[in-house]
């Protein structure tokens, strides 16, 4: 059984949502060049298109590889957990990589993993280096 609803009423009901579209620019937060700024064709807030931070795909593995090294100490060293348990959290649950391709990055960013263990980064400086992860 279908009914038919007058379509000004529809209007009604999502003229209630505005406030709730309007604050979409909190959600851009994460994204520092995604602001959001008012489009004169149509008349809404809308987001500018955001810029890569790698050009190649060699440059995009390196970060993967830096987060990925980033993590391992975060859940070895300030979590406490154990390697093989680490291991399986961050090829299972946050990479969806093989565990050979995260020893691979740690091998390849031992040199920044060993600056973090030196220096005894806190949930804060990793927060700062990587924002769009949650610590």
């Amino acid at each position: 059984m279908s009914y038919y609803v007058p379509l000004y009423q529809v209007f009604r009901v999502f003229r209630g949502y505005n406030s709730f579209f309007q604050d979409m620019g909190s959600q851009l937060e994460l994204f520092p060049c995604g602001k959001l700024g008012f489009n004169e064709r149509c008349g809404k807030l809308s987001s500018t298109p955001l810029r890569r931070s790698a050009a190649s795909r060699g440059e995009r593995i390196r970060l993967r590889n830096r987060v990925m090294t980033a993590r391992l100490y975060y859940w070895r060293e300030i979590m406490r957990r154990r390697l093989d348990d680490v291991m399986i959290i961050l090829a299972e649950n946050e990479f969806f990589v093989d565990e050979r391709t995260i020893n691979n990055a740690w091998l390849e960013c031992a040199d920044f993993f060993e600056w973090l263990c030196s220096t005894h980064a806190t949930v804060r400086q990793l927060r700062r280096m990587f924002p769009s992860w949650k610590w």
